[in-house]
């Protein structure tokens, strides 16, 4: 067994995905090394505040909650780099900020210590790794988002918003570490997508890497990594009481739409919504809210038959209820993440192809190209017949050994091991 080199790993969570990556990560190396001591830093999105976290902050030897701020606040910032937005920026956003940078640097990090972050793109984020690049004791690495964040692109479907950015960056120039550039999927004028990318123009951290669902490529590219999410629970599913999930989203791209089209999507989307529970007669259903699913989409879908859950991640649900057999959603991340719990989760957005809703091309071909899976391209369902006849059945492959190996291999490249013992 090769020695450990520090004694504390650090961990810091935001958003409810990185919860369930920080706890996953965590458990990983306190198996490896039962010595080591662990501690949580957190903050709340105020739209999941409510979400019960504590099956995710237990395996931790500590677990402290700080400020949350945002320069993402009130949505101001797609408004871009404008007088308006300077001044409710150094109003509004710099003071909580500032308590927030005073509340870091009261911690004192172990010496030879490593602090482990997600996704990157927040202010709280920003101010972590300027507080950490300030102090020899402690090495940053932060593990790129598989949806939101990637090093370079080559797509000619994005467009580099520069006021947004100027924006962003007008708060990094005080509290972050890099640059970041914000890129919009272009779609013709009035369509809004929340389709966007992220690039550094330098590196944020002392170690970064590219995270990647462990289904969507057969194999990694240098500086990839598979998400460090394991299926820890020991728990055997309990095949006789089966439970199905629905997740729910915000649905911003059909909102430009005349109320005929939506009225249509809606139509198709509660056809399919009954024909997963006549697949499924005898699950128990669960419908996941989305956190930014307002009442008024809500009210649209028949959710007849459906426990509402909107008390914790999908996560949560993931790690605590060994039922969970299937999941259906739109093109959510939690289909891919579903499946690294064993559950055969699938998309339905290929179902409405032939409705003729006008959907701009460069949506359609990012959506192929992010919700897809080199593994399992059975996630996608393309067709009704050949779904409810059961060509789309499948069972998720077991990846804990190529995830097990890829989180080893990016342990011993920031130092936290020395050698490698690939799990046969």
């Amino acid at each position: 067994m090769p020695k450990i080199q520090g004694k504390h790993v650090y961990f810091f969570a935001e958003q409810q995905i990185e919860f369930a990556f920080c706890n996953s990560l965590n458990t990983f190396i306190k198996n490896l090394y039962p010595q080591i001591k662990s501690e949580l830093i957190y903050s709340r999105e105020p739209r999941s505040n409510n979400y019960n976290i504590d099956s995710f902050i237990e395996s931790f030897d500590r677990a402290c909650e700080v400020e949350h701020t945002s320069f993402w606040k009130d949505g101001m910032w797609r408004e871009g780099f404008t007088i308006r937005n300077i001044l409710n920026a150094i109003r509004k956003i710099f003071p909580s900020a500032i308590r927030l940078r005073r509340e870091l640097n009261k911690f004192r990090f172990q010496s030879n210590s490593i602090a482990f972050l997600f996704s990157g793109i927040s202010l709280n984020k920003a101010l972590l790794l300027r507080r950490i690049k300030g102090d020899s004791n402690i090495k940053s690495v932060l593990i790129t988002s598989p949806d939101l964040v990637m090093n370079k692109t080559e797509s000619e479907d994005f467009f580099l918003h520069r006021s947004r950015s100027s924006f962003l960056n007008f708060h990094l120039y005080f509290f972050g570490t890099a640059f970041l550039d914000v890129y919009w999927l272009k779609t013709p004028e009035g369509i809004r997508t929340n389709w966007r990318e992220f690039y550094y123009r330098k590196k944020p951290a002392d170690y970064v890497f590219e995270a990647i669902y462990p289904y969507r490529y057969k194999r990694l590219n240098k500086q990839q990594l598979f998400i460090p999410l394991f299926n820890l629970s020991k728990k055997t599913k309990i095949l006789s009481n089966k439970t199905l999930i629905f997740i729910g989203q915000p649905h911003f791209w059909i909102e430009p739409y005349s109320s005929d089209i939506q009225k249509i999507f809606y139509l198709r989307l509660n056809e399919i919504i009954f024909l997963i529970k006549k697949k499924h007669p005898l699950h128990r259903l669960i419908y996941k809210r989305h956190p930014s699913e307002n009442d008024q989409k809500f009210k649209r879908i028949n959710t007849k038959g459906f426990e509402i859950e909107s008390s914790i991640s999908s996560e949560s649900l993931f790690i605590k209820d060994p039922s969970i057999t299937a999941l259906y959603a739109f093109c959510s991340a939690s289909v891919q993440t579903a499946s690294c719990f064993g559950i055969s989760s699938y998309y339905i957005y290929n179902l409405f192809d032939d409705l003729n809703l006008n959907i701009p091309e460069t949506y359609i071909r990012q959506r192929s190209y992010r919700f897809c899976s080199e593994i399992h391209p059975e996630m996608n369902i393309k067709s009704i017949d050949d779904w409810m006849d059961g060509k789309n059945d499948y069972k998720p492959q077991d990846v804990k050994e190529k995830v097990y190996n890829s989180t080893l291999r990016m342990l011993e490249k920031v130092g936290t091991l020395e050698s490698v013992p690939e799990k046969n």
